[in-house]
């Protein structure tokens, strides 16, 4: 299992060992984001769809959530997917 910097705490860390979701969004996961981080993202993502209402199955609700995943996990700036 190879090592990166993670993007949220700076870290050395292993990698993910698969991208945690489907798509280009779980690819950069994987590439920039250690287990830890992508651990207390899934915690903070619960909190971010119940105050918000937000519904992963409607596509604007969907774009929000990545948007909210991408400042938390300070992923670089690049191509931002919808999917």
């Amino acid at each position: 299992m190879s090592e990166l910097t993670c993007t949220r705490c700076g870290r050395d860390q292993p990698r993910l060992d698969q991208p945690p979701m489907a798509g280009p969004w779980g690819l950069r996961v994987q590439a920039e984001v250690c287990p830890d981080c992508w651990k207390a993202w899934q915690a903070e993502q619960t909190l971010v769809m119940n105050h918000y209402g937000l519904k992963p199955f409607v596509p604007a609700d969907r774009v929000r959530i990545y948007e909210h995943m991408a400042r938390f996990l300070k992923l670089s700036a690049g191509h931002q997917e919808s999917e």
